[in-house]
């Protein structure tokens, strides 16, 4: 066994751990990708909501604001007012008609106030298109510039007021029934109902925030992360690229927020109300489950893997030790030692084991044998050492029971012993008769031979002997039969030439050469 190959115990254990290693990977790879769909799906639907809710009530305050000043500079009273100071009209003309219309404009706005604008207002202008104030709340504040007042449509700004509070400011134009602009209604109002809105932490993470950003990219609502951010801190961030370049909302998207921190989040886009709602959470604080829940897979994992190994050596350790037992057995019948394992085992180790050890008994007997064979061996060389050999001038003759080996195949040995005994009975005398010598039995071929060398005419006895032997067919039929032994026929051969004799000290006789080797050959060629 080579020094460096691994145990069969090394092998299993190894492939429990990757077998488990590559389970638990599997496992942690598929339960993170489900659940962080699963984890970003619910949290893109909660911030949704928010987003949705939270934009949908700021929008409508501004909306309901916009109406109310709307509303203002839709008076009648208001409109003729304003109708009546034209941009070209002198200052002596301008300040006679207003103080002919003050009251008219002051009770318009005490009636506005009370009944649409009771959250109150910070300022409210109204002037013409020079830019000349034909009513203030706030008389100590400059008139607006003209670029200020020349409106294609409503306009909302938001800015921070001296307090540092927020303020809205809404431009509504007024115009005459064909549609030119004559004058503008600016009114400017706190907007503290939306920290109510945004500063709520329901259904927000520990790190989810919700702000708003103006058109000028500018936050405009108090951030959870930076102190004194609004008005100053810049958002230059994706959803509001895509609100006021775009007009629109993003959803489920990560990005880096205005931190440079990778977030998960949601916006609504109200680029006609000046401002993108963004309702983000941190992603790392969205994926915390999931990394939790990875931590414990892995922690169970390395359980798992600890358990299966401890299981795995040892079963390893029950399927070695027979197999190492087998080994060593092997070993030692390789070395001459015909031990066996005797391992008993319900399974295809046990079987091995069984078939081994059958293994090594019959190794055992076969050795025995050839032992035995080979002592008969050395006797018989011994024997062959004493056995004189010369050759003579012989007839060889054969005679071959046909069939006989089929035929007795289906008789008892009682029966096959005294099938073969008619044979010899009635042969070998024959043969005597003629002066024959029977060698051997060959199967159920008799073999035998006469000497010629000194009575060449012995040829011809030969011949005779052979026809004999032919024609005692019948009577040997007639024995077998009354016997109740099925029928007998055989074919004769005989040779001549000059054949090998030998003679034991026993006085038994063998003969071989080639006219043996043609007897044999030609015996097929004789008729039965």
């Amino acid at each position: 066994m080579a020094k460096n190959a691994l145990g069969i115990s090394t092998k299993i254990i190894s492939l429990v751990l990757i077998i488990s290693v590559v389970s638990i990977a599997v496992t942690t790879g598929l339960a993170f990708n489900l659940i962080d769909s699963v984890l970003k799906a619910h949290t893109q639907k909660t911030l949704e909501d928010e987003s949705f809710e939270r934009g949908t009530a700021i929008a409508k305050i501004i909306e309901s604001r916009m109406d109310s000043v709307k509303s203002l500079s839709e008076n009648q009273v208001i409109q003729d007012v304003v109708f009546s100071l034209p941009s070209g009209l002198d200052d002596v003309s301008f300040d006679r008609i207003m103080s002919q219309e003050k009251e008219n404009i002051q009770n318009e706005i005490s009636n506005f106030q009370l009944n649409e604008f009771q959250a109150g207002l910070h300022d409210l202008k109204i002037v013409n298109m020079r830019g000349k104030l034909i009513y203030s709340l706030n008389s100590q504040e400059p008139a607006p510039n003209t670029s200020q007042i020349r409106l294609d449509s409503n306009k909302i700004e938001f800015f921070s007021g001296p307090d540092k509070s927020r303020l809205m400011k809404i431009s509504i134009p007024i115009k005459t029934p064909s549609g030119t602009q004559q004058g503008a209604v600016i009114a400017t109002t706190p907007t503290p109902v939306f920290d109510n809105i945004l500063s709520s932490r329901f259904n927000l993470q520990e790190t989810g925030e919700v702000y708003l950003v103006n058109s000028n990219r500018v936050m405009i609502s108090d951030s959870i992360f930076i102190p004194d951010a609004k008005f100053k801190q810049r958002v230059n961030t994706l959803p509001v690229t895509a609100c006021f370049e775009n007009n629109q909302s993003i959803s489920g998207t990560v990005y880096e927020d205005y931190r440079g921190v990778e977030i998960f989040g949601v916006s609504v886009c109200e680029k006609d109300l000046g401002f993108v709602l963004l309702t983000e959470v941190d992603e790392s604080v969205v994926l915390q489950p999931i990394f939790d829940l990875q931590e414990k897979l892995i922690l169970a994992g390395l359980a798992i893997m600890l358990i299966a190994g401890i299981v795995s050596f040892i079963l390893s350790r029950r399927l070695s030790k027979p197999i190492l037992l087998l080994r060593d057995s092997a070993d030692k019948v390789s070395k001459g030692k015909f031990v066996e394992t005797k391992i008993k085992t319900n399974d295809e180790i046990g079987q091995l084991s069984e078939s081994f050890d059958m293994m090594v008994r019959n190794l055992r007997e076969t050795l025995s044998a050839i032992d035995r064979r080979e002592g008969i061996i050395r006797k018989q060389e011994d024997l062959l050492l004493r056995v004189s050999e010369s050759e003579k001038v012989c007839c060889v003759c054969l005679i071959d029971m046909v069939g006989a080996k089929k035929i007795v195949s289906s008789l008892s040995k009682e029966k096959q012993e005294k099938y073969n005994q008619v044979f010899l009975d009635s042969i070998l005398p024959i043969i005597k008769k003629y002066n024959g010598t029977s060698v051997k039995m060959v199967n159920d071929e008799l073999l035998c031979y006469f000497n010629t060398e000194d009575e060449p005419s012995q040829i011809d006895k030969v011949i005779e002997c052979c026809l004999e032997i032919c024609e005692f067919e019948p009577e040997i039929n007639k024995i077998l039969s009354a016997e109740g032994l099925p029928g007998m026929s055989y074919r004769v051969s005989s040779t001549f030439g000059t054949v090998n004799e030998t003679k034991s000290d026993s006085g038994q006789s063998d003969v071989f050469g080639e006219p043996v080797n043609h007897c044999f050959r030609i015996n097929q060629y004789a008729l039965p």
